[in-house]
């Protein structure tokens, strides 16, 4: 702990943040590739659901989590600005 707790606050808050997004990243590419064969028997857009999962539907998940945890990362400074010098 540094003599700021303000910022080693800040900085915990980050890392449970990026922690959790790797989580949700890395768990969401296993289950998909893990029931990529029993999706694929039901069908969106004229595709099997595994293979649009797997070519797509990742990717556009992936981009509304950026935005979520850009969001996320933006209220936790403004919240840590607001009382405390970082």
């Amino acid at each position: 702990m540094s003599e700021q707790p303000g910022r080693d606050r800040h900085r915990w808050k980050t890392l449970l943040l990026a922690i959790a997004t790797l989580i949700i990243v890395f768990a969401a590419v296993v289950t998909v590739v893990a029931f990529a064969g029993r999706l694929d028997q039901i069908g969106f857009l004229r595709f099997p659901l595994g293979f649009y999962l797997l070519a797509q539907g990742l990717l556009i998940g992936m981009v509304a989590l950026a935005f979520w945890s850009t969001r996320v990362q933006e209220r936790i400074d403004r919240s840590f600005s607001e009382g405390e010098e970082l």
